[in-house]
C-alpha cells in the first residue's frame, strides 16, 4: 500500500467528515461477504418483480465494472463482458419488490409573469394556481448468488432504495378566475395521463420504479468485493490527563490537523515525549500512524491509549468506548488486508516459487 499521508478539507470531505479531527488516507477494504469476493467468474440471471428484467441488466453492468486495485474483478461468463463457454463458479438472481407507493396532490398559487416589455421587464403580472402532484416509491431488492458446483446459496441480502419526484401544472385559474385565452398559452402536460400511469392503474411508475432500484446497487457493491476508498484515521478530542489539557499545544495540534497533517502529528510526538500517560496524546499518535499505513505500531498506540484511558473511566475498570472503538477498527482492518493478500496474490507452483530462492543461494 502506498503511505501517503494527506488531509481532506471539509468542502472536499463533507461536513460529516470534519465533525471529528483527523486525517483522511487511501486504504484497501473487504466487503461484508467473503464467499461473494472469492467467486469472481458469475453471470447473471433475470430478477424476479417489477423491473427485474432492467434490473439484472443494471447488476450485470455493475458486475462489469467493479474494479479493485485499477483492474477488474470480476468476470462475467458471457459473450458481452467474458470469455464465450466460460464456466461460471456462481449465479447472481433474485427477485425485487415495490415495498410502498405514495402520492398525493395540492393546489397552490404562485405569481408568474405573462407580459414583457423587455428582458427583465416584467409588464403584466398575475396569480396562477397550479396542481401539485408529488409521488414516492420504495423498494428492496433480494440478490443472491448460487454456487455453481453445489447448489448452495453462498450470499444473499435485501437493500432498500427510494425515489421520489413532484410535478406541477397550471389549471387556467388566474388571480381567481378562469381564463381561457391565458390558458391557450400553455402546454399540455398530459396530467389525465399522468394519472392513469399512477394512480388509476395502482402501480408506481416505471421510471420511479427504476431510479429507486438503482439506488440498491451501491450497498450492494460495498458487499460483494473490495474496493479502495478514503478512510479517516480520527482523534480524540478530549485529553483525560489535566496536564496534557492544559497544554495550548494540544487544541492546536486539533485546529491544524486538516490542512497541516504533518505538523499535527509532530506536535503528538512531541507531546507524547512530555506526557507518556496521556491516553489522547498516545491514541493520536496512533491516528498519524494508521494514516501513513503504519498499522502496527498504530495499533501498539491504539491499545495502549486504552490501557491508559481506563484510570480516568467512572468505574476504574472501563477503558474510554473511543479508544476501543479505534482499536477494534484497526484490529478489523488488519485481518481484511491479511485476506486481501491472500485472494490478490499471485499463484505460483511450488516448485517455481522455490525457484527464486535457490538461485539466490
Amino acid at each position: 500500500m502506498k503511505k501517503t499521508l494527506f488531509a481532506t478539507t471539509c468542502a472536499l470531505a463533507g461536513a460529516a467528515a470534519c465533525t471529528t479531527p483527523g486525517i483522511n488516507y487511501e486504504a484497501r477494504l473487504m466487503p461484508e461477504s467473503l464467499a461473494a469476493a472469492e467467486t469472481r467468474t458469475v453471470q447473471v440471471e433475470r430478477f424476479r418483480g417489477p423491473g427485474g428484467g432492467w434490473y439484472a441488466r443494471q447488476f450485470e453492468t455493475m458486475i462489469a465494472n467493479t474494479v479493485f486495485d485499477g483492474a477488474a474483478w470480476f468476470t462475467l461468463a458471457d459473450f458481452e463482458y467474458g470469455v464465450p463457454g466460460e464456466t461460471p463458479a456462481g449465479t447472481y438472481t433474485g427477485h425485487v419488490d415495490i415495498d410502498d407507493y405514495d402520492w398525493h396532490e395540492y393546489h397552490r398559487t404562485t405569481s408568474k409573469c405573462i407580459e414583457w416589455d423587455g428582458l427583465f421587464d416584467c409588464e403584466t403580472r398575475v396569480d396562477v394556481e397550479e396542481l401539485c402532484v408529488e409521488e414516492r416509491v420504495e423498494v428492496s431488492a433480494h440478490p443472491r448468488l448460487v454456487d455453481a458446483d453445489t447448489g448452495e446459496v453462498v450470499f444473499s441480502g435485501s437493500y432498500g432504495g427510494s425515489s421520489s419526484r413532484e410535478n406541477c401544472y397550471e389549471t387556467g385559474v388566474y388571480d381567481g378566475e378562469f381564463n381561457k385565452r391565458l390558458k391557450r398559452k400553455r402546454r399540455s402536460h398530459g396530467l389525465s395521463g399522468y394519472h392513469s400511469i399512477g394512480f388509476a392503474g395502482l402501480d408506481a411508475p416505471a421510471d420511479l420504479v427504476r431510479d429507486a432500484l438503482f439506488e440498491t446497487l451501491r450497498p450492494i457493491r460495498r458487499d460483494i468485493a473490495p474496493r479502495n476508498a478514503t478512510v479517516r484515521a480520527t482523534f480524540i478530542t478530549e485529553a483525560l490527563d489535566p496536564v496534557a489539557r492544559a497544554d495550548p499545544r494540544f487544541q492546536q495540534a486539533l485546529d491544524i490537523s486538516s490542512k497541516d497533517p504533518f505538523t499535527s502529528c509532530a506536535m503528538w510526538t512531541g507531546m507524547a515525549e512530555e506526557y507518556p500517560e496521556a491516553p489522547a496524546v498516545i491514541h493520536n499518535m496512533g491516528a498519524c500512524a494508521e494514516a501513513t499505513s503504519d498499522f502496527q505500531a498504530a495499533q501498539g498506540h491504539y491499545a495502549k491509549a486504552a490501557e491508559l484511558s481506563v484510570k480516568f473511566s467512572s468505574d476504574g475498570v472501563t477503558a474510554g468506548g473511543d479508544f476501543l472503538k479505534a482499536l477494534r477498527k484497526l484490529s478489523n482492518q488488519r485481518s481484511d488486508l491479511e485476506v486481501l493478500e491472500e485472494l490478490t496474490a499471485p499463484w505460483l507452483p511450488v516448485e517455481e516459487a522455490k525457484e527464486p530462492a535457490q538461485a539466490d543461494s
